[in-house]
């Protein structure tokens, strides 16, 4: 027994000896996803899906534009913040303390909503709306007619808001937009007036009055002096010469300036003023016009007369123009790619892109839109902005690409953010690959991956595809799960 314990003692000793010395020096095993031993140094053959790259720039932004116009007379007494969300059945803008209430369309309002309307895409989206908001006590069917139900939807609607329940709404309360709405400006003011009717616009009624009381003005101090009277002391007959004198200089007067004002239209509708320092119609017939009728004549004399609505559009009943009060986007985010001519074929609609925020990470995206029209800007070299066209400007056209983003993705609140696209330029889909640190050059110019195992043989390899830091291989010895070195470990 003594010599039994003795010798396991020495066992014991030994095992120590021998873990201390071996430890040292040994590299620490690990098991890949086989089961296989191998070294720290080495990586594993594995088919993976390969996306060759494109990068280019792009600019995150909000999708969509719309401008807000107000079509009710009255008073802005409430309006949105820059920044702000608003969803349908909620108010953009009230006037006189009233909601201007925002639904979702694509089709904009166009005139009074009510039962006396034919059919339309109008009437369709009021619908929808209406059963949408859950104003629909008596089931309105969405489509393009307007029903008994459609305006006991309204009258709820109306009710609502507290709203005098008509049943019907005028041109201007509620307002047709795709979606919720982001608040990108604000146009104007509270307390102003809607309905294009402010002081101040040049093309108002006001205004109108006032340049044709000017242009009255200006005949009026043409006029001659009365037939029939004569100076005192002076006898009938040689008044009633006078009279024939003052007739016939008052008749040439008024052919000069009948020549004049003929003169002048001719001008207005060949649209060009008349040459600097030219005489004035009439002066052959020894008239001198009015000073107020100089080269250029005044605005005051044009036949058509002023536009209420100053180019904004229509409200449709004539009453009043509509005035803009905001402007607003999706509350979407894409990127937006000015890209070069010939990389068009790697934006397709529907293919998948990568981008990089500026925050670092990376989100999915998709093309939504490829511009069938190129767009032509001028580069300038000499660096001083005038964007001048010059011998240093060279047009070049570039293809406007739009990105939509995953919604999985929050990608915060950045607008107008620089960041970076990778368009797929070419793609091997399940292929053996390794990272390209795990390859050799041998010679000829030709590529071999090394055995991880003894005796570490170099494998000969056909390259594929590059990308991402791996390299499609291929040859009759590779196969997936073979251990091969890698430099970088």
């Amino acid at each position: 027994m003594r010599r039994i314990g003795a010798g396991l003692a020495l066992l014991a000793v030994i095992a120590v000896v021998v873990v201390i010395v071996a430890r040292p020096g040994s590299s620490p095993a690990k098991r890949d996803a086989g089961g296989k031993d191998t070294t720290s140094n080495a990586t594993t053959v594995r088919r993976r899906d390969l996306v060759q790259t494109d990068t280019e720039s792009g600019t995150l932004s909000y999708a969509g534009s719309h401008t807000v116009y107000n079509r009710l007379s009255g008073t802005l007494t409430w309006l949105p913040s820059v920044g702000q969300a608003i969803k349908p059945g909620e108010a953009l803008f009230k006037v006189d303390g009233k909601p201007v209430t925002l639904m979702n369309g694509t089709t904009p309002a166009y005139r009074d909503l009510n039962s006396s309307d034919s059919s339309g895409q109008d009437i369709e989206q009021l619908n929808r709306n209406l059963v949408a908001l859950g104003f629909n006590p008596d089931g309105i069917v969405i489509d393009d007619r307007w029903q008994a139900a459609t305006t006991a939807g309204v009258e709820a609607f109306q009710a609502s808001r507290s709203e005098t329940e008509t049943g019907s709404l005028p041109l201007g309360r509620v307002v047709f937009l795709p979606g919720d709405q982001l608040v990108s400006t604000v146009d104007a003011s509270l307390g102003s007036t809607g309905g294009g009717s402010g002081q101040g616009n040049p093309s108002s009624p006001t205004n109108a009055v006032d340049q044709t009381s000017g242009a009255r003005a200006e005949f009026v101090s043409l006029k001659q002096p009365v037939p029939g009277k004569h100076r005192s002391g002076q006898a009938p007959g040689a008044a009633q010469n006078s009279h024939k004198h003052a007739g016939k200089s008052r008749m040439k007067s008024l052919e000069a300036l009948i020549a004049l004002l003929q003169a002048e239209v001719a001008e207005l509708k060949a649209a060009k003023p008349p040459p600097s320092g030219s005489p004035s119609p009439g002066a052959s017939n020894g008239a001198q016009p009015p000073a107020s009728n100089s080269a250029q004549p005044p605005a005051s004399k044009s036949t058509q007369p002023p536009s209420s609505n100053s180019g904004n559009p229509s409200s449709g009943s004539g009453d009043a123009s509509a005035t803009a009060v905001l402007e607003t986007t999706s509350t979407r985010q894409v990127v937006t790619v000015s890209l070069d001519p010939s990389k068009q074929s790697e934006a397709k609609v529907g293919e998948r892109v990568t981008v990089e925020m500026p925050a670092g990470n990376t989100v999915d995206g998709r093309v939504s839109a490829v511009s069938s029209v190129a767009q032509t800007s001028s580069n300038s070299d000499n660096g001083n902005g005038s964007g001048n066209s010059g011998p240093n400007n060279n047009p070049s056209s570039t293809i406007p690409v739009t990105i939509s983003l995953s919604r999985r993705h929050a990608v915060g609140s950045l607008d107008q953010a620089a960041v970076s696209v990778n368009f797929a330029q070419a793609r091997a889909n399940h292929v053996l690959s390794v990272p390209v640190t795990a390859l050799v050059a041998i010679a000829g110019g030709q590529y071999a991956v090394q055995a991880a195992a003894a005796p570490h043989q170099l494998i000969p390899v056909t390259t594929g595809l590059f990308a991402a830091g791996y390299v499609q291989i291929s040859g009759r010895a590779i196969h997936p799960g073979l251990q091969v070195t890698d430099s970088q470990g």
